[in-house]
């Protein structure tokens, strides 16, 4: 049995507000997500804002909602500690374009302990110090990473918990179990699956979401 983490705590810095309680067609990006996973999930867990809680548990009272912290780990952490099945998704709210199939093949977690969606980087990559080029990266073995992640609940709950105490931050839940010596396996992600982050982000997932309706 497997419980889905939806991630919409987020501050939306860069964007410039709470990109994930972004509308389309008159419906909240996050509804999307969960109409593209109905019955697919034991348990559906919601974390958001501590003050917008009573409003979601007002309106989305079929789900779990738990009320974010003020770091993305502080949010997966305070899910975690709902989760009640063996296995845990952990998906981006700002990602309203993953498909059914993203989550169904990123479950399947053998022989890994957890599992990310990622594509191939297509560019060339360069690290850059103060404005100058250090390096040029070789892309062959690059991917870049995308949500929805699968994990073993009771691994990246201890993760978690080992993190908070050594206050240890990463940029994604995966980051955690290599740091602590555990197995991740990729799954073959999809271009598509865009994570709104600029304004600019927001426009291409418009058109997107738009060619996906005409299209069901």
């Amino acid at each position: 049995m497997v419980s889905l983490i939806l991630l919409l705590a987020g501050k939306g810095s860069r964007f410039g507000g709470k990109k994930q309680f972004l509308t389309f067609k008159g419906k909240p990006l996050f509804e999307y997500i969960l109409q593209e996973v109905e019955g697919l999930f034991k348990e559906i867990l919601l974390v958001v804002p501590p003050e917008d809680k009573a409003t979601f548990e007002r309106n989305y009272s079929q789900y779990k909602i738990v009320a974010g912290g003020s770091e993305r780990q502080y949010s997966v952490l305070n899910g975690l500690k709902e989760v009640t099945n063996p296995k845990v998704v952990v998906h981006d709210g700002a990602r309203p374009l993953a498909t059914r199939d993203l989550f169904q093949r990123v479950i399947n977690l053998n022989p890994y302990d957890g599992k990310i969606t990622a594509i191939p980087v297509r560019d060339t990559i360069k690290k850059v110090l103060q404005g100058r080029v250090k390096e040029t990266l070789d892309r062959k073995n690059l991917w870049a990473v995308q949500t929805p992640q699968a994990f073993k609940t009771e691994i990246l709950l201890k993760c978690h918990q080992k993190a908070l105490e050594e206050n240890f931050f990463a940029t994604d839940d995966a980051a955690l179990l290599e740091h602590y010596g555990y197995t991740v396996g990729v799954e073959l992600g999809d271009p598509k699956n865009i994570k709104i982050t600029y304004p600019s982000d927001w426009e291409i997932v418009q058109c997107l979401l738009e060619r996906k309706l005409q299209n069901s």
